[in-house]
């Protein structure tokens, strides 16, 4: 990692309010874009907001009952890509690493879901229909994005997730756009995709944060940060370590 993540790492970490140490757990291994890169970011923003942070890139042996009994929250930084199993076979959820991550979160565990992990598991078997109920919607099969530019964000609600955060500049990033959204989701904050920029954009004020529950756990959706560089603003940073730390408050 540079210097310039560390730098500010160490600084969202003071501007984030302070709560009880989490238990956490990245869960990463496989992805469509650069999985290596974000999940030691995440880490070190999460550890310096005072959590004790574990990764995993290997989900197909630490996705089970027992260990993640050791969690207040799980981070997804996860998307099953062809290349997982040639390259990292542990990587490969089986379905009963489907059903305890299911049932962790349906008990009370906190989750939250970055970026394109909203896009894993989107056959029609029940297990996976399932998947995109714990996490609240999002990418799955339909979503798109026109090119990568900065854009405003607007928080719309008044939120643990997004206190002392408002309307701000993010990017270049992906702006997300037609996700899935179930009615009984709350929209935290959304970016407008203008169609001026790209004729592939909607045209509309998409959803960029949103909160859910799923049984008793408290579940986080967070659209941005396709790439580290990304994920450098304060804002951004602030986002997700309130989210990390509202969702795991649920497990408490």
């Amino acid at each position: 990692m540079t210097r310039i993540m560390l730098t500010l790492a160490l600084t969202v970490a003071t501007l984030v309010s302070p709560a009880r140490a989490a238990k956490v757990l990245i869960i990463t291994g496989d992805e469509f874009h650069a999985w290596r890169q974000p999940a030691p970011l995440i880490k070190e923003i999460l550890s310096k907001a005072g959590h004790e942070v574990t990764i995993t890139e290997t989900p197909g042996k630490d996705l089970m009952p027992d260990n993640l009994a050791k969690f207040d929250a799980l981070v997804l930084n996860y998307r099953n890509t062809p290349k997982g199993p040639k390259e990292n076979p542990g990587s490969v959820w089986s379905d009963d690493n489907k059903k305890a991550f299911l049932e962790a979160v349906s008990k009370g565990k906190g989750l939250y879901v970055y970026h394109w992990a909203s896009s894993a598991f989107t056959s029609d078997t029940a297990l996976d229909k399932e998947y995109e109920r714990a996490l609240a919607g999002g990418w799955r099969k339909q979503g798109n994005h026109g090119k990568a530019h900065t854009f405003t964000v607007t928080v719309r609600k008044e939120h643990p997730v997004t206190a002392g955060v408002s309307e701000f500049k993010h990017g270049p990033d992906e702006l997300y756009q037609n996700s899935v959204m179930f009615p009984e989701s709350t929209v935290l904050a959304t970016a407008f995709s203008d169609s001026k920029i790209d004729p592939k954009n909607s045209g509309k004020h998409e959803p960029v944060v949103w909160v859910a529950t799923y049984g008793k756990g408290r579940v986080v959706e967070n659209v941005l940060g396709h790439d580290v560089s990304a994920m450098q603003g304060e804002p951004f940073q602030k986002l997700l370590a309130q989210g990390v730390a509202w969702a795991a408050e649920g497990a408490k």
